[in-house]
């Protein structure tokens, strides 16, 4: 029966002797709908769809060109035979005809690839493909030769080709990086992140650096620049890796860690060791630095420095002391998602062959998959082999095979991943930390290919027989006498995902790996930003305007953000002069309307008056203060530099790093810290409507509307048209703006990342009370929030 057709009674069976039967009429419209509805869900079951409708979002071509041939080899049968049963002629791809020119041609074209070939393969066999730099900058290294004169001002990644033909690139900190990807990827982020199986990002960017010398004079270092923090034990022996602020070298109390001297967030890891014992002191030590691009600057100009003085120092001199530029040397990817370690577990092959207990390690942590799982900051120093050698595998169906909500299996899988990170912390340093661990030559990819061939061609028996206790994927994983194998570490990050530092070379060929499979997906910067939102975390450098790194990266989005305003149309533009707030003060936006004003904010008096003047007088006399209440100079060269400073930069913000500290010290810390310019990092959480949007303006509730603002979180009826909905506090209850805010889609709500002024917060009502209005700019309706600090 056709699924369109819908029975229906004839009316003639409700009527009895001309007059209408009520029930009957009634049974019948029942019957007639019920009827209806199971048409309807039938239809909608058989209905005919396309091919080209079916496949997915990411595999579909950019032209939609509707040819069999530029489909998914999944899906070319089915539609060969939708093409033959809808009479559509396919064309077919149309050959030339073959004459003595073409013949030439071609044999032209295929010398003149084989010599680029040849010449490349030598180039890679004369010249390593990497570059570090001791006690100086590396050499820049180039990505591919035949495009050396497009990076002359720049770096490409290892990924760039890759990238570049499925995403929007940007130039930044000295490199192009992949900004996010050509289709729209906001939801979908989301999921990967939360829900599905990951996202890789390429974060080769990163800049890492080594700190090589004996162990006292390496530790002395991490501990100068971490005021003490990444010195701990389990930091020494290996098994975490530190994340946190480090610090410029001043004149402040060496215990003091909310000093006006953060540079910026850094990731230390320390070369593993047996135990700590009293002979280490003059043992050759490593620790690996690895700090953001935008405050590579400053960071290894302080270490080169550090490292000047310990050579030069009068008591216990240490001449081996150096510090290693491997920004060209090592690269990393950081892959998002509850299912991340099941992914790396399926893509690539590890090298368990000598040790059984990374191969406990490894099998329990791919068979839990979630990160979460493994202790934060936990390191597998793992190798791989080489990834090409492996056949990627299909869609694996063990990858939700996990459930989360098995709490007794959580707990064991937690315990016993605690276990095995610190077996790993003791074992053999990784070679990631040698040049020559690092110097493993990428073959070209026919070598690849034809090792493959030959696993696809040796016997399932054999297969089988080497199995053992391998975890292998399919009979393609013999082990050959030529297969190298690539040195990595596995770090679990505070920011819920993995970071995996290869050598620079293997970076692309371990990313394709990995994002290959349908079941992953790629990003860029902005879905990096949205991760971090998402997770209620500070994105640096756009969530730190306290250090130099986030100023500039404030003034370079606020200068864009004018730039287009002024290309728009007066129709199609606010004028934010004439923006009448209706609170009792002049027209206009608070502060500069294109960004955070940071100076508005700072140098704004009760009453919102900006008077700089008074400020700049105030913030000298406390630096000068200052600078006689510290008990001596750390090193020489930072004398000198905080001598050479101007007064200008005694204005400029600075961040809290332990915001707990000062509240309960902050009667002691007064004297010694100017805290009217201090800024500190804090959650924003809508309470109703509203999505707060970058820039926003964050105020200070007065106490005596706190009631009327109440009212909103108890009647939500209270619409901003409505008579009741409360102005906006004025200017002088201004406490700082939104650097990132947005639809929070874990949230179900809008929610953002603020930066607070010390002064201001305490100038109206302290910090008891968290409650506060967020007004975008433009705007003169207020939404009520909740701020949480970081």
């Amino acid at each position: 029966m056709n699924a369109r057709t819908i029975l229906s009674q004839p009316s003639e069976s409700c009527l009895k002797n001309g007059q209408l039967d009520v029930a009957a009429f009634v049974s019948s419209r029942k019957y007639e709908i019920q009827q209806l509805s199971a048409s309807m869900r039938k239809s909608k079951a058989i209905q005919k769809q396309q091919t080209f409708q079916v496949v997915p979002r990411s595999l579909r071509r950019r032209a939609a060109s509707h040819h069999v041939r530029f489909l998914p080899p999944r899906f070319r049968e089915r539609a060969q035979q939708e093409y033959k049963d809808s009479g559509i002629q396919m064309s077919p791809k149309k050959r030339q005809r073959i004459t003595r020119l073409h013949l030439r041609r071609d044999t032209a074209l295929k010398l003149r690839n084989f010599a680029r070939q040849r010449k490349a393969y030598h180039y890679n066999r004369k010249r390593s493909t990497y570059s570090v730099g001791v006690n100086k900058l590396a050499t820049k290294v180039v990505t591919e030769r035949k495009f050396k004169r497009r990076q002359k001002d720049k770096t490409w990644l290892p990924t760039h080709l890759w990238h570049a033909k499925r995403a929007h690139m940007v130039k930044k900190w000295g490199y192009v990086i992949p900004s996010h990807p050509n289709e729209k990827c906001f939801r979908p982020t989301h999921r990967a992140s939360q829900n599905g199986s990951g996202i890789v990002f390429d974060t080769s960017y990163y800049a890492t650096m080594i700190l090589q010398g004996s162990h006292d004079s390496v530790l002395n270092i991490v501990n100068v620049i971490s005021k003490g923090k990444a010195c701990g034990k389990t930091y020494l022996l290996g098994d975490r890796a530190f994340e946190g602020p480090i610090y410029r070298v001043y004149k402040e109390p060496a215990d003091d860690d909310s000093i006006q001297s953060a540079i910026g967030e850094a990731l230390i890891y320390f070369e593993p060791t047996t135990e700590l014992h009293d002979d280490l002191a003059t043992e050759n030590r490593r620790a690996l630095i690895r700090v953001h691009p935008a405050t590579f600057e400053d960071t290894w100009k302080m270490l080169l420095s550090l490292v000047n003085m310990t050579r030069e120092q009068e008591l216990h001199p240490d001449p081996s002391i150096e510090v290693q530029d491997c920004r060209f040397a090592i690269g990393s990817i950081d892959i998002f998602g509850p299912k991340s370690l099941k992914v790396i577990g399926n893509n690539l092959r590890l090298n368990l062959e000598k040790d059984a207990t990374v191969h406990d390690a490894w099998s329990a942590a791919t068979v839990a998959g979630d990160p979460k799982l493994i202790p934060l900051g936990a390191v597998f120093p793992l190798s791989f082999f080489d990834p090409r050698t492996i056949s990627t595998p299909s869609r694996d169906r063990k990858l939700s095979s996990w459930e989360p909500r098995d709490v007794s299996k959580q707990a064991l899988i937690y315990r016993s991943l605690n276990e095995i990170a610190r077996h790993l912390g003791s074992r053999t340093p990784s070679p990631l930390f040698t040049s020559e661990g690092r110097s493993i030559r990428v073959e070209h990819s026919k070598i690849a290919h034809g090792r493959l061939q030959q696993r696809r061609a040796a016997s399932s028996k054999a297969a089988d027989a080497m199995r053992g206790s391998q975890i292998l994927l399919k009979k393609e994983t013999l082990i050959f006498n030529d297969d190298v194998s690539i040195p990595a570490i596995m770090i679990r990050r505070a920011s819920g995902g993995i970071s995996l530092l290869l050598p620079w070379q293997w970076v692309a060929i371990f990313f394709k790996k990995l994002v290959i499979p349908a079941y992953t997906m790629y990003g860029g910067l902005q879905q990096y930003q949205q991760i971090m939102s998402e997770r209620m975390l500070a994105y640096f450098p756009d969530d730190y305007p306290g250090t130099s790194a986030g100023l500039i990266e404030e003034k370079e989005k606020t200068t864009l953000h004018e730039k287009e305003w002024k290309n728009r149309p007066k129709s199609k533009k606010t004028i934010y002069d004439t923006l009448d707030l209706r609170n009792g003060e002049k027209k206009g936006e608070a502060g500069n309307p294109f960004g955070c004003d940071w100076q508005y904010l700072l140098h704004s008096d009760a009453k919102g008056v900006h008077d700089p003047s008074k400020k700049l007088a105030k913030q000298q006399e406390d630096a000068t203060m200052r600078d006689s209440f510290a008990a001596g100079s750390t090193t020489a060269t930072a004398t000198e530099e905080s001598s050479k400073t101007p007064p200008s930069a005694a204005i400029e913000p600075w961040m809290i790093t332990n915001l707990s500290r000062i509240l309960s010290e902050r009667n002691k810390l007064r004297k010694e810290l100017n805290l009217s310019t201090a800024l500190f990092t804090v959650q924003i959480i809508m309470i109703g409507r509203g999505v707060p949007s970058r820039s926003a303006r964050v105020y200070a509730i007065p106490v005596k509307d706190r009631s009327k603002w109440m009212q909103l979180k108890r009647n939500r009826k209270i619409v901003p048209e409505s008579s009741e909905y409360p102005m906006c506090p004025k200017s002088g209850f201004l406490i700082g703006f939104i650097t990132t805010g947005g639809f929070n889609l874990k949230e179900g709500k809008g929610s953002g990342i603020a930066s607070l002024s010390w002064a201001k917060v305490e100038q109206n009502g302290g910090f008891n009370y968290r409650y506060c209005i967020i007004r975008d700019v433009g705007e003169r309706i207020g939404r009520l929030a909740l701020y949480k600090p970081l």
